[in-house]
């Protein structure tokens, strides 16, 4: 198996298509879906996204292993320029974000105002928190790494898969939610790996573990939607390791692509972040979801999921375009290069 030197245009659309899934999960989920009395085709219709939620996060994650995890920096100052960096940006959607709202729909909340100005302490957004969490802690982590043998490291990957992976599929969350730093460090590793040793598999079989992993999930949320019923927890397979395998194997599928460089896609994903933290508000997806796209109003299955794409490429596009005025205006403050200063004031 080759292995890349840098990044390239391949694993930056990736970048994007994992911040599309994420978006198209939230359109499967944060739709008013009427499925009390729907028929199996309409359900279908309403939850076809759902699956590619925690895909796209392990897929991000997956990229920032396969860059990050064989660097060792020499100073500490470097990861947390690196998680500074993110927390600027997290810190300014969601003030910003949060004014917006509490002024469009003039309800103003102590505990949102809190949230908003500090949204990693209070995690406001869980991704995003586990993501700083993680970047704070890869200095560690790959110094780790880097001296583990390769039976070792597999070692490590079935600890961690096993305990951020299955274990909260069965309830047991000690070392891991489903959405926690758990699963963002397993993933993380995995990155890693790859990088490092190679995992060399046919496409077919990397295409058909996709297509039987988003099968499994779709048909788990039917089952549990026929057993339980709409207002029981349908997705609750739709996190653990059935997104965790369709996410690897769509990963290893794009590493294998012939390496190129596009200048307008590097552009597009160097903001997709932004997709993230704008669209994932509380403020945001009430009315993306409930007032701007009315989505809700068409009965047409095939209607209904072609919008889903449809939405997710628009707000993506809108979110990116946010996000350039965003750097614009960091940069005419400079407000990265004083914080760099302030660290490397405090840490040597």
């Amino acid at each position: 198996m080759s292995k890349r030197i840098g990044r390239n245009s391949s694993l930056e659309l990736l970048r994007i298509i994992s911040m599309l899934f994420i978006v198209m999960n939230h359109y499967s989920g944060e739709e008013p879906w009427n499925m009390k009395g729907a028929s199996l085709v309409d359900v279908i219709s309403y939850q076809f996204y759902k699956p590619l939620g925690q895909v796209g996060v392990d897929i991000f994650v997956l990229i920032t292993g396969y860059f990050l995890a064989s660097k060792v920096d020499s100073s500490y100052a470097t990861s947390i320029k690196r998680a500074s960096k993110i927390w600027l940006e997290v810190w300014f959607y969601s003030v910003v974000v949060f004014l917006i709202g509490s002024f469009y729909y003039a309800n103003f909340s102590i505990v949102n105002m809190v949230k908003g100005f500090l949204p990693v302490l209070f995690n406001n957004y869980w991704f995003p928190t586990s993501y700083i969490i993680l970047v704070l802690l890869v200095p560690f982590i790959n110094k780790i790494l880097e001296k583990i043998s390769k039976r070792d490291y597999l070692i490590l990957l079935i600890i961690t898969i096993f305990c951020s992976e299955i274990m909260p599929i069965i309830g047991n969350t000690i070392f891991s939610l489903d959405k926690g730093f758990g699963d963002i460090l397993a993933v993380y590793l995995v990155g890693g790996y790859i990088r490092k040793y190679g995992v060399a598999i046919r496409k077919l079989n990397l295409v058909l573990v996709v297509i039987v992993s988003y099968l499994l999930m779709l048909a788990s949320i039917l089952t549990l939607w026929h057993v339980i019923g709409y207002e029981g927890n349908v997705t609750r397979f739709t996190y653990g390791i059935l997104p965790f395998i369709m996410a690897v194997a769509i990963f290893l599928v794009f590493i294998e692509l012939p390496s190129f460089t596009n200048k307008t896609i590097n552009w597009i994903a160097s903001s997709v972040f932004a997709t993230y933290l704008i669209t994932e508000n509380i403020y945001a997806d009430k009315f993306i979801w409930t007032e701007l796209f009315n989505t809700t109003s068409y009965t047409n299955p095939l209607l209904i999921v072609s919008f889903g794409l449809l939405i997710a490429m628009v707000l993506v596009i809108i979110t990116v375009f946010i996000d350039k005025f965003r750097i614009i205006l960091f940069n005419y403050l400079k407000l990265e290069t004083r914080m760099y200063k302030i660290i490397d004031r405090f840490i040597i």
